[in-house]
């Protein structure tokens, strides 16, 4: 870490200690009411084992946003990987767009869930999954950090698991919310407007829930005053002049206290019809600007030949019983659709990634007891077939992959006395991949038996170590692959699907006051996977090392504390001789990362706190697309960094809440991350000038 992001980040917590000192204090005023320690809620996960598991219990690297967060950063931004950047070390800043290219969970691509339903195209990735529901439907955000081999099918930096919203306990529960945020440069051609409903009851067995949200997107502006691109990431997909509809329905039935079936729906569109598509400069030569940057300004025109976005839909049913001949048992059935649909880039025609996915997951979850051993078995079997194809608005059909795949699962579980906890499991994955409809056809095919070892040993009542090791595998955008024409054969694809190999180590303490954890991870591959100077895909051995931090808390009475902090490297070996010389690329490792926030209740109906953001700066030596030596040039360039500060305010008006957000409080003028790593005529863009966002909430 340079002494630069160094001091940046004691700054950052220097910054957040007066105000925790000042709310503190003012709570200590009043002698008579002395402050009072708040005990923090237990947190049940679903997605390390398929069964829930107090997060205290688990031997991985697990965060979890909770539905009060979502609720605060959903006002500040809706858009999911601003979330996850905020609350999730190891997670790469926002794009402030629709795509998650750039994206990464400590330094590789992630699987996305809603529920347990895939929302990837891994077969062609089109990196659009964190945009496939909307942030008011979700009920909290698991995310394993570090490969994993429970769910399968990829995942190799992690695991992102959307579990949505549950109905409620009553006939019928109605909430009513809706909102407002504009640039308080330019109101009227900013304004975004959202409205969300949810009804949802139980009576006798039966539940039910419907829940809807639209939001309406204008223009944004950077801290200049300047009208942003509605795309700013290099064609990759944007948020700008875009409408957004997202429905869930739940229907749920108990036949008693251990059997239950539910079927439930998510339909989510988004779709941008931009009046201001135009450019206010024309990209030539190799489209990539020289430094300084001059930032891009929106004008009028449409570049589109049809409406870019993303469409999904997930149909899931799911059946469980607690009690099984003793085990738990749990049938998963789902059906998943998705369209992506890019924006125009000169000289192609839009094109689409289309990915329909069927597939059955089983979990049987059996106690058993040995002479003075009990323990735990998770076992099951899950079947996915994924047909995707691209094509362009001509309907010109380039590759097209119909993937069908199995594997069996087995997780023990033992608990060691009352000083331990062991784990550790086996996966076997099975893949057949059909190719048609491109210059190469065929079938091919791999198999892999993946391993996974973890351990958490309790130190003291509080602290915790834990380590572990586990393994992913994953097909690495065939269709990308193919589409390249870089193979003769079908049959050496075979060579390219992803084996990772993930380690780490930490320390979590959990006092009932504060959870904290710092963990020091490392993962290597034999053949990742970026792109050259040309956009091709290249494939060489690398490693990806770092360290993570966080923290929360509520150390007195109304006042609620936290914050993230990483740091990554990532090496690639060039030449396959042994010897690391190359640095990944900023587009797979970002700098260091810091985040903090402060919430504090000042009064029964008032409630106020401030977020803050800080990204550093980097010096990397990759001439791989994204990295700081292109070697279409004949210099290097760093990033910059930026540091962001976000307020919020909830006040209680009327039968409901009113929010009071600012985000970018003092205007800072930046340009994000991956525009910075992208060096690109069509990512030279600013981020989000200064917004104010207001909403108010109803429950009836």
């Amino acid at each position: 870490m340079s002494s630069k992001n160094l001091c940046a980040a004691i700054v950052l917590m220097l910054t957040l200690m007066p105000i925790h000192f000042v709310m503190a204090q003012d709570v200590e005023k009043d002698e008579e009411k002395q402050p009072k320690k708040i005990k923090l809620k237990e947190i049940v996960v679903e997605s390390v084992s398929r069964v829930a598991t107090p997060v205290s219990d688990v031997t991985r690297s697990v965060t979890v946003v909770t539905n009060e967060e979502l609720l605060t950063q959903s006002r500040l931004d809706r858009s999911a990987g601003s979330v996850l950047a905020q609350k999730v070390p190891g997670f790469s800043p926002s794009t402030v767009s629709l795509t998650n290219y750039g994206q990464t969970l400590r330094g590789r691509n992630f699987q996305t869930l809603i529920d347990g339903v895939p929302q990837d195209t891994p077969l062609r990735n089109g990196l659009r999954s964190l945009q496939s529901i909307d942030i008011n439907a979700v009920e909290q955000i698991e995310i394993i950090r570090g490969g994993t081999a429970v769910y399968g099918f990829g995942a190799e930096g992690g695991l992102i698991n959307y579990i949505t919203k549950r109905p409620e306990d009553g006939a019928v529960n109605v909430l009513v919310s809706g909102g407002l945020s504009f640039s308080t440069v330019h109101a009227n051609d900013s304004l975004v407007g959202d409205t969300h409903l949810q009804v949802s009851g139980r009576r006798d067995k039966v539940d039910y829930m419907l829940d809807g949200t639209f939001v309406d997107r204008n223009n944004t502006f950077d801290a200049d005053g300047r009208r942003r691109l509605v795309d700013p990431v290099g064609r990759q997909g944007g948020l700008d002049e875009s409408r957004e509809y997202n429905l869930l329905a739940k229907l749920g039935y108990q036949f008693n206290n251990s059997q239950r079936l539910e079927a439930s729906l998510n339909y989510f569109d988004l779709r941008q019809d931009a009046d201001y598509g135009g450019r206010s400069s024309d990209a030539t030569g190799r489209l990539f600007a020289p430094r300084p940057f001059t930032p891009e300004i929106a004008v009028p025109g449409k570049v589109d030949d049809i409406d870019p976005g993303n469409e999904t839909i997930n149909l899931n049913l799911v059946y469980s019983n607690e009690d099984i001949l003793g085990s738990y048992l749990k049938i998963q059935g789902y059906y998943q659709y998705i369209d992506t649909t890019f924006t125009l880039f000169p000289g192609f025609l839009n094109y689409v990634v289309e990915s329909e996915k069927l597939g059955v997951r089983t979990t049987v979850n059996t106690p058993v007891s040995l002479p003075n051993i009990p323990f735990e078995v998770t076992w099951g079997l899950d079947y996915l077939k994924d047909d995707t194809s691209q094509y362009d608005v001509m309907g010109d059909v380039d590759p097209n992959a119909d993937q069908d795949a199995i594997a069996g699962f087995a997780q023990v579980e033992f608990p060691v006395g009352e000083i331990g906890i062991l784990t550790g499991g086996i996966r076997h994955e099975s893949i057949s991949i059909e190719m048609s409809g491109a210059a190469v056809n065929g079938e091919l095919s791999a198999s892999e038996t993946l391993f996974n070892a973890s351990a958490s040993a309790f130190l003291t009542e509080d602290l915790t170590l834990f380590g572990g090791f586990s393994e992913s595998f994953s097909p690495g955008d065939v269709l990308r692959q193919v589409n390249d024409n870089t193979f003769a054969d079908i049959k050496e694809i075979e060579f390219e699907f992803v084996h990772t190999s993930n380690y780490e180590a930490g320390l979590r303490a959990e006092s009932g006051t504060w959870n904290t954890s710092l963990i020091g991870f490392y993962s290597t591959t034999d053949n990742g996977t970026n792109f050259d100077a040309d956009l091709n895909i290249v494939t060489q051995p690398e490693r990806i090392y770092g360290l993570e931090a966080s923290a929360s808390g509520r150390p007195v009475d109304k006042l609620q504390v936290g914050g993230t902090f990483t740091w990554m490297q990532g090496e690639i070996d060039n030449d396959n001789d042994g010897t690391y010389d190359e640095d990944l690329p900023t587009l797979r490792i970002p700098p260091v990362k810091v985040t903090g926030s402060v919430t504090y209740e000042f009064l029964d109906w008032l409630s106020a706190g401030t977020q803050v953001f800080y990204s550093g700066t980097q010096s990397n030596n990759s001439g791989l697309f994204g990295g700081g030596c292109p070697s279409w040039k004949d210099y290097c360039f760093d990033i910059d960094s930026y540091f962001l500060i976000d307020m919020f305010s909830n006040i209680a008006v009327g039968p409901g809440v009113l929010n009071v957000n600012v985000t970018n409080l003092f205007n800072n003028a930046y340009f994000p991350l991956i525009n910075q790593a992208y060096d690109s005529q069509f990512s030279n863009v600013q981020g989000l000038g200064r917004r104010l966002s207001l909403g108010y909430t109803m429950k009836f």
